[in-house]
């Protein structure tokens, strides 16, 4: 009798994991991804030598200023798997395979769709902090992202009899946006994406038992259109952000968050308040690390290998979030798969902030996140700062560069990495040499 994916023993899980880690590598990376030949193979390493879980410590992390040092999101194509047609029939699974060799003995066209489900990009979602770059995912990958999404709806305790009502903005820069409407289909569940300004009309239109939104503020804002409640027929509501002040706004209904790297393709479910996001391990493999040594650490920085991908592939790719993955049943649904601790997301900082001379809402997660990999950074602090003539406070930024680090190419940079989430650059660079030795740039 075959094991649920959610009911590995740990043994099983790191042979699974090594053995799709090893084929990751060796037969997609290797061969069709610009990335790893320019880069990792840099570095003296072989393919060859990836043969397990264990070997996976020897790929060094890569994250966003690694795929785009320069800042041009066109460095994002290197990810990319790019076979042609006879690299397909080395990478394709045995299924794809059987049914193509099937195909290209009875019609070329039938043949050459098989290929592209599993070679050409047809989707993208933005991702990234400072640099928004696309991320791309064939056919096959998208059968993936559903096949995620089933299982996140069975950590929710959902079934196709739900009906799910999302007010969460559409378009592509929001991985929840892009990820939870595969996840309905995935699930066989009837599924209204209404967005914010349609969700009120959509909960008078259908019988819904499941709303998402993104925050209490979103949550607020949908019924104040709908009526001051919800429906008694929602019994879930998904928070795809910060979920402080949900529960005060939903009676009896459940709350759980939904979380994924926005460099993902599927999202984690919190199975109860509090649980920890539930993994894939499958389909991924996930790591804490030091940032500064790249070393496992117990709450470091979380670190995604994504499995079978073959769009943008993801290998120990640094999400830039910090927190610990939990090993072990879980206490609440006794799913055994690895969890990524509740806390790891912290709760959006977001506070009002004059920027350019207006008041704007700045989340400063987004804010340390630009400045996260720069190379001429030693590190940075971010505080709030009060004007004496009133007003929304300033939000300052001091930096501190490494040895070597050149002061006004720094400067200029900072600048433009602030500029690219916060809509402005900072008013004044002020240099203070006085600071350990090094030189500091105080921006506000």
């Amino acid at each position: 009798m075959a094991v649920s994916w959610d009911r590995l023993s740990g043994p099983k899980i790191a042979r699974l994991q090594g053995t799709a880690l090893a084929e990751q590598v060796s037969g997609r990376l290797a061969r069709y991804q610009p990335y790893w030949r320019e880069t990792v193979r840099g570095t003296g390493l072989r393919a060859a030598e990836i043969k397990g879980l264990g070997d996976l410590a020897k790929i060094p992390p890569a994250g966003e200023r690694d795929l785009c040092p320069d800042g041009d999101p066109a460095g994002a194509a290197r990810l990319v798997l790019q076979p042609d047609e006879s690299g397909f029939a080395l990478h394709a699974d045995d299924r794809q395979f059987r049914r193509a060799l099937r195909q290209r003995l009875t019609s070329a066209a039938a043949y050459r769709r098989t290929v592209d489900e599993a070679t050409r990009p047809v989707t993208f979602h933005q991702a990234g902090l400072a640099i928004r770059f696309p991320v791309a995912s064939t056919r096959t990958d998208l059968d993936l992202v559903a096949r995620a999404g089933a299982r996140m709806w069975q950590v929710l305790g959902l079934s196709a009899a739900d009906v799910l009502v999302s007010a969460l903005p559409s378009g592509g820069n929001d991985l929840a946006a892009f990820a939870l409407p595969y996840a309905a289909i995935g699930a066989g569940a009837p599924a209204l994406h209404a967005g914010p300004r349609g969700a009120a009309e959509a909960l008078d239109t259908v019988p819904a038992t499941v709303v998402a939104v993104r925050s209490a503020a979103a949550l607020e804002a949908l019924l104040g259109a709908y009526g001051d409640r919800l429906p008694s027929a929602v019994t879930t509501v998904l928070v795809t952000g910060d979920d402080d002040g949900v529960a005060d706004l939903v009676g009896d209904a459940r709350v759980l968050r939904l979380w994924g790297p926005g460099e993902g393709r599927w999202l984690w479910a919190e199975c109860a308040p509090g649980s920890g996001f539930h993994s894939y391990p499958d389909l991924e493999i996930l790591e804490s690390l030091d940032p500064a040594t790249g070393q496992p650490a117990d709450a470091g920085e979380l670190t995604v290998t994504q499995l079978g991908i073959r769009g943008s592939a993801l290998v120990r790719w640094r999400t830039a979030a910090v927190g610990s993955i939990v090993t072990g049943a879980c206490p609440h649904c006794g799913r055994t798969v690895p969890r990524v601790a509740s806390d790891t997301v912290p709760a959006a900082l977001v506070t009002a902030a004059e920027v350019g001379g207006e008041t704007v809402a700045l989340d400063l997660r987004s804010l340390a996140g630009a400045l996260a990999g720069r190379a001429d950074l030693d590190g940075w602090t971010v505080t709030r700062q009060a004007q004496s003539s009133g007003g929304s406070p300033r939000v300052l930024v001091r930096v501190a560069l490494t040895d070597g680090a050149r002061v006004r190419d720094t400067a200029l940079g900072v600048y433009a990495d602030i500029e690219s989430v916060a809509g402005d650059g900072p008013t004044q660079v002020v240099v203070d040499p006085s600071v350990g030795g090094r030189a500091d740039l105080l921006l506000h």
